[in-house]
């Protein structure tokens, strides 16, 4: 194998995100691929999807607005600041942290894993609702396409990307409830890996997915 394969090899790996199970109370000192951690950084991502929620709830006059605004843009232009390429970043590589500290997916929290299945909760707070306290139907295929595909790489398993996502809404799923969420591996063909999902309240099924994951050829992205 040349440098150059060698190289593009072991930065692949540092891309795959092992799945193991949830520990909100544990203290990250440092991420998969080895990135040290500061301490209260998973403080400040519960913060952040609180902010989020909050504003989704709110409707502010016109002195928050301005309060807010200005304070996030000063945040925003001292964060530009630590921006870092991807292997390096914090967002989405605290494998322990619910939602892996990744603030686009649901705050998910595993409480089982094996090699070809999963068992989590997850809580949908006011971001993510659509209306009527009903979480927004493209929230879910998120929460799926997250666990899904990361499922599919568990056990030594080669990158994939996602060729389908198919969901079927089954019943609505309430915002501020926690829901049962399950994946697992149905088979392999191949290069083809076809993984089945379910959300559920209780005894409901507010929702299905089945998703095909198709592992990457060498160099692929």
């Amino acid at each position: 194998m040349s440098d150059e394969s060698a190289e593009t090899s072991e930065r692949e790996k540092l891309l795959v995100a092992p799945l193991v199970t949830t520990d909100p109370d544990e203290d990250v000192s440092e991420t998969w691929t080895g990135t040290p951690v500061p301490p209260g950084y998973t403080d400040m991502i519960d913060e952040l999807r609180e902010l989020l929620d909050r504003v989704a709830a709110a409707a502010p006059g016109a002195e928050l607005v301005a309060d807010t605004t200005k304070a996030v843009a000063d945040l925003n232009a001292r964060l530009a600041e630590a921006a870092v390429e991807e292997p390096a970043r914090l967002a989405g590589r605290l494998l322990t942290a619910p939602g892996r500290a990744q603030l686009a997916v649901p705050p998910l929290l595993l409480d089982e894993v094996d090699e070809g299945h999963a068992v989590g909760r997850v809580r949908f707070g006011a971001h993510f609702m659509g209306s009527n306290a009903v979480v927004h139907g493209g929230a879910i295929p998120m929460l799926f396409d997250d666990l899904l595909g990361r499922l599919s790489v568990v056990g030594g398993r080669p990158r994939s990307r996602t060729a389908y996502l198919h969901v079927d809404y089954r019943s609505v799923a309430i915002i501020e409830r926690e829901l049962r969420v399950e994946a697992w591996l149905e088979r392999v063909e191949g290069r083809k890996r076809f993984l089945r999902g379910t959300l559920s309240d209780g005894d409901t099924l507010c929702a299905e997915a089945t998703g095909l994951f198709v592992e990457l050829k060498p160099g692929q992205t």
